[in-house]
This record gives structure tokens, sequence and C-alpha cells, in this order.
């Protein structure tokens, strides 16, 4: 190709931004329109222009410039003898980090009998993860899973605290320290030489994660497991139920180190996984077995359910009235929510819903995280 000018259009950058986002590189409309804008005030461009605009804009990490080289020499074709200071397109390297059929990231992995050098070739640009947490936790597949799982460790909401109901020694409080004032004092003859101080300390309030069972809720049931045991064993108040056509506590299989451990326990021990739903009755149980329990009262409540239930609507909506009450908080994710043409129009959503402070969907590790936002703010508007 030749250092005439070239005319590029508006559909021109669209395409290239499209096959950017093909090769891996995570851009969006705001980068594609300040491409454009670039190119307008720089007039008439030539190919060494164009390809260096493109990179400031479109190639913002060094791990980023062999796959944009070589994605601007498949769309623009190879730089000419005059094209000088443009780099030659790299062909030692594996170029593709996405699968665009699977609507996921994915990169080269060795196969039995390659050397592991190969596979280190491949390289996890940020885009990677990007697409990892808005892909829906149905729809990953096991490698996909296994890298949700080290988000989730990762996810760390500060819980609100409350204020205790007993004054506690402290070295500064407002309330004077009478006993330990006369304790000290028998050591100087009846002399105090300091005065100990007391205060009201303030814990942090407890998480209760009930999470739905049932057979459309599978997946998502799991990644909520998965959280639930890394803020336990990160040393939070955190108490688990399931939910299905029964209501069953789960906090003391949750405590065991391995994840995969903990969760085969639970197979065992939950009866009603993959069956059907009676979220009615179940929280009904929640409430009345537990309503005075710190697992409820003032505790945050994080209820993951897609509403689907066989159960009288009015029993829902009631015993969701009765749970909102005690506690502190009630978020509820339904992974249905993640769909735009979604509405929470069935009977059970629809009563359980007035009783709920934060709705959420619960379908990605997106969600996930805005759960976590939800559960850290003091309030809710």
């Amino acid at each position: 190709m030749s250092a005439e000018p070239i005319e590029v259009t508006g559909r021109t950058c669209v395409e290239f931004a499209a096959l950017l986002r093909r090769r891996g590189l995570a851009i969006g409309p705001e980068q594609t329109t300040a491409f454009y804008g670039a190119l307008h005030l720089l007039g008439q461009v030539g190919l060494r222009e164009l390809y260096w605009a493109g990179r400031v804009v479109l190639a913002n990490q060094r791990e980023q410039y062999p796959i944009y080289t070589a994605a601007f020499a498949e769309f623009f074709g190879p730089p000419s003898d005059d094209d000088h200071g443009l780099p030659a397109p790299p062909r030692d390297r594996p170029l593709v980090a996405v699968d665009r059929e699977a609507g996921a990231p994915g990169t080269p992995t060795a196969r039995p009998g390659e050397p592991e050098q190969e596979a280190d070739e491949a390289r996890v640009v940020p885009s990677d993860i990007r697409l990892l947490k808005v892909k829906s936790f149905a729809h990953m597949d096991a490698d996909e899973r296994r890298r949700a799982a080290a988000l989730l460790r990762d996810l760390r909401p500060e819980l609100p605290r409350r204020r205790g109901r007993r004054r506690r020694p402290a070295p500064t409080g407002p309330h004077l320290n009478v006993r330990g004032l006369l304790r000290a004092s028998l050591r100087t003859d009846g002399e105090p030489m300091r005065l100990p101080r007391r205060r009201v300390p303030s814990r942090e309030r407890p998480l209760t994660l009930v999470i739905d069972v049932s057979g459309s809720m599978g997946p998502y049931a799991l990644a909520l497991l998965r959280f639930g045991h890394a803020m336990l064993h990160a040393g939070h108040r955190v108490e688990v139920f399931t939910i299905g056509v029964q209501l069953t506590r789960i906090t003391g299989s949750l405590r065991r180190t391995s994840v995969d451990a903990a969760l085969r326990r639970i197979g065992r021990e939950v009866d009603d996984w993959d069956g059907g739903t009676l979220l009615g009755t179940a929280v009904r149980d929640l409430v009345d077995r537990f309503g005075g329990h710190a697992a409820v009262r003032g505790a945050m409540v994080v209820m993951c359910s897609d509403g689907l239930d066989r159960d009288d609507p009015e029993t829902l909506g009631s015993a969701m009235r009765d749970l909102s009450r005690r506690a502190h908080r009630v978020v509820w994710l339904n992974p249905l929510k993640g769909d735009p043409r979604y509405r929470p129009l069935q009977r059970g959503m629809a009563a359980a819903l007035p009783h709920v402070d934060v709705f959420l969907a619960g379908h990605n590790l997106v969600s996930f995280e805005a759960m976590c936002t939800a559960l850290t703010r003091r309030r809710v508007a």
C-alpha cells in the first residue's frame, strides 16, 4: 500500500473496532468515537498516521500492541516499503484471545504432550476478565467457572456495623470503669493513679444467605455458595440456608476448609436440590425458627431466587414482610433480571418485591459486585 492519503469513514472505524473486539481487545463505543474524532482532527492521513492514531486510542497496554498490529495489517493491508515507521505484524505469537462463538474469553491452553512453554505464550488481557464478569454463570464452561471462583474469593464487602449492648473496658471512652478503678487502687493503697474507661463497642452485622436450590437455580446457587464460603473463612459472621421445598441450614458444612469438600457435603445434606420450589413455606419456616436469632434479627439478608414459586403468593408476601421487619436489610438476587426484557410479574415475585430493599440481578460477577455495594452502603435509595 502506498503512502497516499486514506479516506476513513465512520463505518470503517466501527468495522475496525469490531475486528479488534474479536481479537480480544475491550473496545467500547467511547473509544470508537474518539478514534474517528482523532482522524477528523488530523485531516488527511496516510497509513502511518492512521496506525499510530488507532494505537494511541484503541490499544493502551503493552501486551495489546502485537494484537493491534496484526489486526491493523489484516484490515488495512500490510505496510509497503514506503510506509516507514510501521511495525511489521507479528508471526510467532497466537493473537486470537477471544472465542466469539462461545461468547466468552478463551486463551490457548497446552494440550497433552505439548511443551509447557507454548502454553505460556498465551497472554490474558484485561478484556478476558471483563468478558468473564458479564457472562452468565449458567453459560460458563469448567475453566471459566474456575476463574470465576477465584474472582468470587476476592469480593470483600465491608458489612455495616451496629452498636453492642454492653460496655467493655477500653483505653478511651465516655464512661468511667468504676470496677476497674477500685481493683487498680488496691495496688496503690487506695489511691487511684489512673482512670480506666469503658465504651460500647460496635460489631459487624451478620450476613445471611438464603439460596434457592431448585432446578432452574443450580449454577447461580453454586456461585453464591462459593461466595458464602469465602466470606465465612474471611472471618465474617455468616449464616447460609438453602430453600426449595424446605429450609435447610448448611452453615456447618461450609466451615470445611476446602470449598469443594464443603459443596460435596452440602449435596448430600440438601434433599431438595434440583427439586421444586415452595418459597413461601420455606421463608415462613426461616422467620418462625430463626426470627429471634442473629441469623435474621438485625442481619443483612441476601435471598437468591428466580421467584418461580408453586406456593401461595400470599404466604410468601406475609413471610417476606415479617422477614423485612426483623432484618436490617433484605437484598434479593434474581438471575432473570439479567435480561433487559424481564419484568417481575410472577405472582410470587410481585408479592415479595414490596418488602425487598434492593432488587438486583444475580446471574454474573457484575451483579455480585453490585450486591457487595448494596451491602456496604449505609442507606439504600
